[in-house]
Parts: C-alpha cells; sequence; structure tokens
C-alpha cells in the first residue's frame, strides 16, 4: 500500500512540475504559412555571414549565404515563432528563437524581435545574442534600435 501512496505522489508531483519545463521556452506558434518565409537579401549589400547577403527562411529552417551567389549557406539555423501581432499600421511582428544549427556559428542561440513591413517587401531584425541554452522571453530586444550592432534590413525577393 505504501509503494502505491509513493507511486501516486511521484506521478502528482511529475504532473505538477512538467507544464514549467513544457512551457520554459515559451508557446511556440505552429508553423503555418508566415509573412517571415521566403527569400530576402541583405539591403546594405555588404557580406555578412551572420545576417548575411541572403536568407532562405521556411518552417522548417532559415539559410543564411554570406555573398549573394554562394551556392551553399555559411550557416542554417532552425528557429521558432514565439509571439506574433500586426501593429495598428498594417506591420507583422515577431519575437523569434533561434540556434545555428550548421556552419560557424553552430551550436549559436539568439532571440530576435521581426518586423514585416505592412507591404511584405522589408524585413526589420533587432538580434540578441544568447550563451547555448539560455532562453527567456526577457532577453528579447524591446524595439528595433537601428544602431545596434545586430540590426539588419533585408527586401523580399520574388521567388
Amino acid at each position: 500500500m505504501k509503494g502505491r501512496m509513493f507511486v501516486c505522489c511521484a506521478v502528482m508531483v511529475l504532473l505538477s512540475v512538467l507544464p514549467a519545463g513544457v512551457w520554459a521556452q515559451g508557446d511556440v506558434l505552429p508553423k503555418g504559412d508566415e509573412e517571415l518565409y521566403g527569400t530576402w537579401v541583405n539591403g546594405s549589400g555588404a557580406p555578412d555571414l551572420f545576417h548575411g547577403q541572403k536568407a532562405v527562411v521556411s518552417a522548417e529552417e532559415m539559410q543564411v549565404f554570406a555573398r549573394l551567389d554562394d551556392q551553399a549557406p555559411g550557416m542554417l539555423a532552425s528557429w521558432e515563432i514565439h509571439r506574433k501581432w500586426t501593429d495598428s499600421e498594417g506591420n507583422v511582428w515577431y519575437e523569434t528563437f533561434g540556434t545555428a544549427t550548421g556552419g560557424v556559428y553552430k551550436g549559436l542561440n539568439w532571440q530576435a524581435l521581426e518586423k514585416i513591413s505592412k507591404s511584405g517587401s522589408g524585413w526589420e531584425r533587432a538580434v540578441n545574442m544568447l550563451e547555448l541554452g539560455s532562453f527567456n522571453p526577457a532577453f528579447y530586444p524591446k524595439t528595433i534600435d537601428t544602431k545596434a550592432a545586430y540590426y539588419r534590413v533585408l527586401y523580399r525577393v520574388e521567388d
């Protein structure tokens, strides 16, 4: 009888703690058709491996090409959308969490505030770099600062 009582208590404790672990990284939105998906080119035109001259974004991954004519991506990343909203001007905003899964930044995590223009042709992003496994909703950039080190503007390329 004591054994059953111990098992029941253990299961109850596990069930009460499990939601905290499941939601520790915030709610992840289902991967549907998003304004963020597509092929984008860097507005500066300068080679940049982290943001790249070209980024191809899909529900499955982000491929970043340092130069427009590169045949293979310099960085692969998985990412999740934790929050999405539309502002009063019609721009679409995202809070995302990404992890580099391949390339020179493999293992690097970041959280970003992303803005897709109302027209869908411009993508602005502000990124906060993180230590491995240090996701925290408080680490999302609060605004998009155009003077920040990891601020970038990209423009949609029609596929």
